[in-house]
């Protein structure tokens, strides 16, 4: 290349010449011995589609050589018609001499363009400028004789005669002369600087994040790092921990949002040449589909509409049946609501596969109420959906014109929803429970009917004579078989708002399992782990033994290889406070969330101890270890008494997985700044259901 073959300085060239003459043009004989042979390189390419070893940089440089051969230095846009001739003669010669795909043009003749731009700079640095950067006459440089006429020469130099180019040029060179992060791998760019970096730590991986490669760049021959680029590097490892994967989609990296300086569009900072948003961002480009593909599913979402309305009419005819005959508190909570006239918050049930809340919102109830200019079906009534709680619920009534099909579709809109399953959302006086022993006092001010319901069932039972419930959970929900009691007083807690036990933690834990994740994909991304099983007081009698469960309990989940979290509900001892710790093994990121101030320097061997088991699994599954355990404190939303510490841990993993987000914001989710009473009670009326529903009592 140019740029390698001549390293004289500028004064010396022009009285050089004859030396200039003597070492001729750089002729890459290997690739012509080659070609004469009949015999053609590989070449290979980066995850990121890169130009990489072997053969990477012989393809480069040739490039350079053809590009100084058929495009001429005067040439102002690359892009102009008039370069087509040249630019096919030099794919051709490419594909003489290399296997080259016919994908790869593009990136190939790109490089010839960066190639020529940096021989035009080379000429002008070397032949028309001196010591001091200022321009000088300058004589016609005899070496290039065979690929620069005399005339091409005469022109090249009077565009850089130019006033207006001066300007440019000057400006160019004081930026370029003490840039503020340097580039210190010489020639070496930044594909094959990660080749080289992953083959040293035979490693795995196909690529390096953007900011890492971008110091690694940085980072002299002694090895040392300049502050500025390590302050960087230290602010978009924080922002990484922070940001949303989503919200890195957009085409700025947590590199170029550290920097905050302005991004050329088409590149990616910190991944070098070839490298484009679309391409790295991998944001695929969809097909539109033909009418025929359109009408075949409009027709299938059409049949499957009407399946569906016929088994909430079947629904409906066996509950009334069932209704007509149930005289206990059921008949009397489930029997459909009359609504008032005019708009009244409600709560939104479905009964298959399970009976249970999905959503609230508000019914329209209004004379001559049309749903998307459609009268209702028989039985339907309008409502909005204002707040989703199963996302993945299929609409007892799908809209197959707009494809709103699913709950999390249908947030702000309106929908028509089986009256039957609808239930006013305004609370009822609470109520004092018939003494039996010792009695359950109802809290002050209301309580929803749900709960109510439940109160008189667990009035009605055993439980208020000491009795027990010995519950199984599902192996799936903490990874292993585990049975859960369940007393009057973890009924108390419930009902009077008080500081929760380990029973109703973990039933409720049960519930979001079985509701929100059974049967998805959200099994995958989160696991939960018994809080019975790793607390203070036990951490603090047999430190190893609580470390070997949390090994068994990632060990049971598979190879953690991809981004999940898992749940501890940590609770500081002698049931005190409750702290939500979450960790990411493949990050190795663990989330701290604590409703009161303070951070894990609280419980340090509660931390010692979860980091001991962290590097033990990776250790036990082969994986590296390539940095140390991230520790981030998340300002989440504080409680403003003494006792709401397990409602905001259970609300902490609630909103987590119904947001199906694995990174955890350090600020907290903007839809989540803080927690109303109403956001516990939510809560409650879940739990109550759910109990109610596994016939616990």
């Amino acid at each position: 290349m140019a740029n390698q073959d001549d390293t004289h300085d500028a004064s010396g060239s022009r009285n050089n010449v004859e030396k200039e003459i003597k070492r001729g043009l750089t002729v890459m004989k290997s690739i012509i011995h080659a070609r004469d042979k009949g015999e053609k390189f590989e070449v290979h390419w980066s995850a990121e589609d890169q130009l990489i070893e072997p053969n990477g940089s012989m393809l480069a440089s040739y490039i350079g050589s053809l590009v100084r051969q058929h495009i001429p230095i005067t040439c102002d846009n690359w892009r102009s018609p008039e370069l087509k001739v040249g630019k096919e003669k030099i794919w051709s010669e490419i594909q003489r001499s290399f296997h080259i795909d016919e994908s790869r043009q593009k990136y190939c003749i790109q490089l010839a363009g960066k190639r020529l731009r940096g021989f035009r700079s080379f000429l002008s640095n070397k032949f028309l400028k001196d010591e001091e950067g200022k321009f000088v006459e300058a004589e016609w440089p005899m070496k290039y004789a065979e690929i620069i006429s005399a005339e091409e020469w005469d022109n090249f130099f009077a565009k850089r005669r130019n006033e207006k180019f001066h300007e440019v040029s000057d400006k160019n060179r004081k930026r370029a002369s003490k840039p503020t992060y340097p580039y210190k791998k010489g020639h070496t760019g930044y594909a094959r600087l990660q080749q080289r970096i992953l083959a040293e730590e035979k490693s795995d991986a196909t690529s390096l994040l953007e900011h890492v490669l971008w110091k690694a760049a940085r980072v002299g021959k002694d090895g040392a790092v300049v502050e500025a680029v390590q302050n960087v590097y230290d602010e978009c490892e924080t922002l990484s921990q922070t940001l949303p994967s989503t919200e890195v989609q957009d085409c700025r990296s947590v590199l170029s949002r550290v920097l905050n300086v302005p991004e050329h569009s088409g590149r990616v900072r910190g991944k070098g040449f070839g490298v484009t948003p679309s391409s790295f961002y991998k944001k695929p480009k969809t097909k539109n589909p033909t009418n025929k593909e359109v009408m075949e599913t409009l027709a299938e979402l059409r049949a499957q509409v009407l399946e569906l309305q016929k088994e909430n009419a079947r629904y409906r005819e066996e509950r009334c049946g069932f209704e007509a005959k149930d005289t206990s508190d059921r008949a009397s909570i489930n029997c459909q609501p009359k609504f008032p006239e005019g708009i009244t918050p409600c709560q939104l049930y479905l009964s298959s596969p399970t009976y249970r809340i999905v959503g609230k919102g508000k019914v329209h109830n209004t004379s001559g109420e049309l749903l998307h200019h459609n009268p209702l079906p028989v039985g339907y009534m309008k409502v909005s959906v204002d707040l989703v709680l199963d996302t993945d619920a299929l609409l007892p009534l799908p809209d197959v014109v707009s494809e709103t099909m699913l709950m999390r579709d249908a947030v702000g809109s309106f929908v028509g929803w089986p009256s039957d399953l609808i239930f006013p959302d305004a609370e009822v006086p609470g109520r004092k429970l018939k003494k039996a022993g010792k009695d359950i006092p109802t809290t002050s001010g209301t309580k929803s009917q749900i709960m109510m319901r439940l109160e008189k069932m667990v009035e009605e039972s055993d439980i208020m004579h000491v009795a027990i419930r010995s519950v199984d959970f599902d192996e799936g929900v903490f990874g292993i078989a585990h049975s859960e009691i369940i007393a009057k007083e973890d009924m108390q807690q419930l009902f009077e708002h008080e500081e929760l036990g380990i029973a109703v933690i973990h039933t409720y834990i049960w519930y979001m399992y079985d509701t929100l994740m059974r049967g998805t994909e959200l099994c995958n991304r989160f696991n939960f782990i018994a809080a019975s099983r790793i607390n203070t007081t036990f951490i603090t009698k047999n430190p190893t033994s609580v470390k070997n469960e949390l090994v068994d309990r990632f060990m049971a989940a598979g190879d953690n290889t991809t981004p999940s979290l898992y749940f501890l509900p940590f609770n500081s001892g002698n049931g005190a406070h409750w702290v939500l710790v979450a960790m990411d093994l493949s990050r190795l990121m663990v989330y701290y969330l604590n409703s009161l101030s303070g951070d894990w320097s609280k419980y340090p061997s509660m931390k010692k101890t979860v980091d001991a088991a962290i590097l033990k699994f990776r250790s036990k599954k082969n994986y590296r270890n390539r940095k140390d355990i991230t520790w981030v404190r998340v300002q989440c939303p504080q409680q403003n008494n003494s006792v709401d510490c397990g409602f905001f841990v259970l609300r902490f993993m609630r909103d987590i997985i119904a947001l199906n987000r694995i990174d955890i914001p350090k600020m907290y989710f903007d839809e989540y700044k803080s927690y109303s009473r109403a956001h516990l009670d939510e809560m409650k009326d879940e739990l109550c259901q759910f109990i109610i529903d596994q016939r616990i009592i």
